[in-house]
């Protein structure tokens, strides 16, 4: 009996570790993809500012798509910790959180199709249409940090 219910205890040990696993592995990549996204942000800001080249802003915008599309997949339910600065709105809003990704994703494809085009200054709107999908977001499901 003993033996039993020890072996039920390593199991749940276990479980619960894998959890606990799980949600670190989890938030890993989704700070670092956060920081990708801003680093690909500051790039283009600065291609805009400069004057161009605008098809220097291509990669920079499909990148952010790319990791756009990966949004929800990185913060799946439970995810959550004091540490983190993703609110528990995003879970209890999912559709909405859900559906901001894909405006930044569709915005960040609009941009990459925009500098092909090589007009620094559509280049430019199209960038301040992917800021403001980017802020609405944070605004809503961001806690800010001190």
């Amino acid at each position: 009996m003993t033996r039993v219910k020890l072996l039920i205890g390593a199991a749940a040990f276990a479980v619960a570790l894998g959890g606990i696993v799980a949600q670190v592995t989890a938030e890993i990549p989704r700070e670092d993809a956060m920081k990708e996204m801003g680093k690909n942000m500051k790039a283009i800001k600065e291609i805009v500012t400069a004057g161009g080249p605008a098809a220097d802003v291509a990669p920079h915008a499909q990148k952010i798509a790319e990791i756009a599309a990966k949004i929800p997949d990185l913060f799946p339910q439970g995810s959550d910790t004091a540490d983190d600065e993703a609110k528990a709105e995003i879970w209890q809003h999912w559709d909405d959180f859900t559906a901001k990704a894909k405006a930044l994703q569709d915005e960040a494809t609009m941009l990459a199709s925009a500098a092909g085009g090589g007009d620094i200054a559509t280049v430019g709107a199209q960038f301040e249409k992917v800021g403001g999908t980017c802020g609405a977001c944070h605004k809503e499901y961001r806690e800010k940090s001190n």
